[in-house]
């Protein structure tokens, strides 16, 4: 798997960067892998459906397969 690094990923608005702070703290206190599991594989998926979503909208720049 290629190397992930959330620091490359930059987010703008305040209360984002708030609510990304918070989850990030509590996936530092997990010790349970099956849960960390879980939650990423959720949101993998909810990223997928987003793009789904976006082609079906017709966004530009959003060809289904990116």
């Amino acid at each position: 798997m290629k190397d992930l690094d959330p620091s490359s990923v930059e987010i703008n608005t305040p209360s984002k960067q708030f609510a990304y702070e918070q989850l990030s703290r509590d996936i530092e206190k997990c010790t349970d892998i099956k849960v960390l599991q879980d939650a990423l594989r959720c949101y993998v998926k909810l990223y997928f459906k987003q793009q789904e979503t976006m082609s079906i909208i017709g966004l530009p720049g959003i060809n289904g397969d990116t």
